[in-house]
């Protein structure tokens, strides 16, 4: 590993690890203040603060080319933040054992996040439109679905369901029109997509799709927790 480098801001290395034990020590202070109402208030902002940090953190690493993070964290203040939000690179993490920045701060309220991943939801089909509700040929319909806005689209026989926000800026598809396979965003001039795919006509990005499907009475339901397939002509 590259030795640390010399901090490059307004602190040495060495008044920068001075910070961090007053701030160990002013944690360890809140901790025995008399009143628990004003302690639980204190540790509640603490910790807002810390999900703020982690949010961002987290967002900002992602955008590293690769080889950047293991460059940036021989800085000694930069692979302290990371240590606490477990964000340093596998074998950096190995190096340094297990919770280590618990370890070096064990009264700052910043702990690392182990949780495992959620579980993949189970497959299943929801109720979307009744079949006296389908709407003509070239309409769209907005549905909440499984806590999520999707936007329900027929292509004379067809059936597509889409996410209902637009990739350029997360803006509602609701009122939506198509032509053909073409849905045509309400909010942006220019903006296209192929329903039949979701992927923007002409630009980046894609609206995700869910399976759709008729049942024995005609009404529309859609998938979700399941893979979707286009359905896409062969040439």
């Amino acid at each position: 590993m590259e030795p640390p480098q010399e901090l490059q801001g307004f602190r040495s290395n060495e008044e920068w690890d001075s910070l961090i034990s007053r701030v160990d020590h002013l944690v360890r202070e809140m901790e025995r203040l008399p009143d628990p109402r004003l302690r639980q208030r204190v540790f509640e902002l603490l910790q807002g603060i810390d999900a703020m940090h982690r949010e961002a953190l987290h967002r900002l690493v992602r955008l590293f080319k690769e080889g950047v993070l293991g460059k940036v964290i021989t800085d000694p203040a930069i692979r302290t933040l990371m240590d606490l939000y477990d964000l340093l690179p596998p074998e950096s993490a190995a190096a340094a054992g297990p919770a280590a920045a618990e370890r070096r701060f064990p009264n700052i309220p910043v702990r690392v996040e182990r949780t495992p991943p959620p579980p993949a939801p189970r497959p299943h089909w929801l109720p979307a439109l009744e079949a006296a509700d389908t709407p003509d040929s070239g309409t769209t319909v907005l549905r909440r679905l499984d806590g999520q806005e999707v936007l329900i689209c027929r292509v004379e026989q067809e059936w597509f369901a889409l996410d209902a926000h637009c990739v350029t800026d997360g803006a509602p598809l609701e009122g939506a029109r198509l032509t053909q396979y073409t849905l045509i965003c309400p909010q942006h001039s220019g903006c296209f997509y192929d329903v039949r795919q979701g992927s923007r006509i002409g630009g980046s990005g894609s609206l995700a799709c869910l399976p759709v499907r008729l049942d024995d009475q005609a009404r529309v339901q859609v998938g979700f927790g399941m893979p979707f397939t286009p359905r896409l002509p062969s040439y």
